[in-house]
C-alpha cells in the first residue's frame, strides 16, 4: 500500500489508487538540481513547500513519468526504493532503466 512518506497517510477511502497523495521531489540544498522521490499527502508537500521541486498527482504518474524524473535529471532517488514508494512495489524492468539513466549522466 503506497503511503504518504511524511505522515504515513494512505489517502483515505481510495487507498488502492493512491488518490491524494503525489509524488514529489524534495531537495533542501540550494543548487541542487535533483531531488529525492517521495510520495506526500498534499498536507504534507504544502507544509514541505520550500524543498518541494515537483509535485505529479499519484494517479497521474506511470512509469514513463517517473523515467522522466530520471531523465530530466530531476532526481537520482535509488530507483527500487522510488518504486516501492511510488508503485507499491519495484518493479525490476523500471528499476533497471531508471538506473541506466542515471549511470549515464553521471559517465
Amino acid at each position: 500500500m503506497v503511503s504518504c512518506s511524511r505522515c504515513g497517510k494512505t489517502g483515505g477511502k481510495e487507498q488502492v489508487s493512491g488518490k491524494g497523495l503525489s509524488l514529489v521531489t524534495l531537495s533542501c540544498e540550494e543548487g541542487m538540481g535533483s531531488g529525492r522521490v517521495l510520495v506526500y499527502c498534499q498536507e504534507c508537500w504544502i507544509a514541505m513547500a520550500d524543498c518541494v521541486a515537483e509535485v505529479i498527482p499519484l494517479e497521474m504518474v506511470s512509469p514513463g513519468v517517473l523515467l522522466d524524473l530520471y531523465r530530466t535529471g530531476k532526481t537520482t532517488s535509488d530507483p527500487f526504493t522510488a518504486c516501492q514508494l511510488v508503485f507499491g512495489h519495484a518493479k525490476p524492468e523500471l528499476v533497471r532503466e531508471a538506473q541506466a539513466l542515471i549511470n549515464s549522466q553521471c559517465g
